[in-house]
């Protein structure tokens, strides 16, 4: 949720964290996919995200009423309506360290895979159309066979590129628990997510079959700065999300990622696949022209994204857990 960046997972080793790659690009520049992620751990002072594992200290709830925004370089919960500062998280300047090796030892390093597993993205080719809004539906899965202790992140996503210091803004369903709360039952709530820290909305439960609509909606710009909101149609504005003053939001992804699946064969929805449909794409009131590039965390696994159709106005990816 690369940082929602987004990310793909590699296999980690039972005794050693294998090394992970990480993809720099120039902005406009890049159609790689996204940079590795946090190993997986156990740890106490650890949390789950969509952008893997992140020390609690760095993991922030924003509750209803409140906004993210950078004011003159630092990253502040503001009030909405007032302005009034609630929180200042500091400096906004990610760190390009995301994963602190003291927290883990080899018996905590999970052996599969983990991550971005099945996923597809579009660039923005162009700098004078910038993305206002990027809306996906889906269908709440089946629950798993097996209800272990894995996660399931599904969403889609909107990032300022690729690099270890991308954010990403995205709507999030999740089954298992992660930093937001959640258990063995799926639930919905908005993400932002940066290389160093991660701000979410309350956690709303949803049912098997029940439809969801993930919207990103850019609300301001100024300059070099633009604003974005991150909602599940129809539901609690307690579950949404909004930042201002960030860097343009140009990588678009739909995403499958997961924690925890040991037997991908059951601990995966009963599904075959969930289908993103409905995804509507706008540069300003236009509907831009995309190819979906789609990605597998690893080649040959049964989970894969397949692009349906590539409009923007009712395009289609399905994602499958399964052959």
């Amino acid at each position: 949720m690369r940082l929602s960046k987004h990310i793909r997972f590699n296999r980690f080793a039972p005794f050693a964290l294998m090394a992970v790659l990480v993809i720099s690009s120039c902005k406009k520049d890049s159609s790689a996919p996204p940079t590795g992620k946090t190993p997986a751990s156990s740890s106490g002072d650890l949390v789950l995200t969509p952008a893997g594992y992140m020390d609690k200290s760095r993991v922030h709830f924003i509750a209803e009423g409140y906004h993210l925004s950078v004011e003159n370089g630092r990253l502040q919960k503001l009030e909405n309506g007032t302005g009034r500062i609630a929180e200042d998280f500091g400096e906004f300047r990610p760190t390009k360290q995301r994963f602190d090796p003291k927290h883990s030892s080899s018996s905590q390093i999970v052996p599969y895979l983990e991550g971005w597993i099945a996923y597809t993205y579009w660039q923005n080719p162009t700098t004078s159309t910038p993305v206002t809004s990027f809306s996906t539906t889906w269908t709440v899965p089946d629950v798993p066979s097996d209800e272990g202790s894995q996660t399931i992140f599904l969403f889609n996503g909107i990032q300022d590129g690729t690099t270890s210091t991308s954010y990403i803004i995205q709507p999030v369903l999740q089954w298992g628990p992660s930093a937001a709360g959640g258990g063995k039952y799926w639930a919905i709530t908005n993400w932002y997510v940066t290389s160093s820290d991660a701000y979410y909305g309350s956690l709303a439960s949803v049912s098997t079959g029940t439809s969801l609509t993930g919207v990103i909606t850019q609300t301001a710009v100024s300059g070099s700065n633009y604003s974005y909101s991150s909602v599940f149609t129809g539901y609690p504005s307690s579950t949404s999300l909004s930042v201002s003053n960030v860097p343009e939001g140009y990588w678009l992804a739909e995403t499958l990622e997961s924690y925890g699946v040991s037997k991908p064969s059951t601990m995966y929805p009963a599904n075959t696949y969930d289908a993103f449909t409905g995804i509507a794409i706008l540069e300003g009131t236009t509907n831009p022209t995309i190819t979906w590039t789609p990605e597998q965390g690893e080649s040959g696994i049964a989970q894969k994204a397949v692009v349906v159709s590539n409009s923007t106005t009712n395009g289609e990816v399905e994602i499958y857990f399964r052959n």
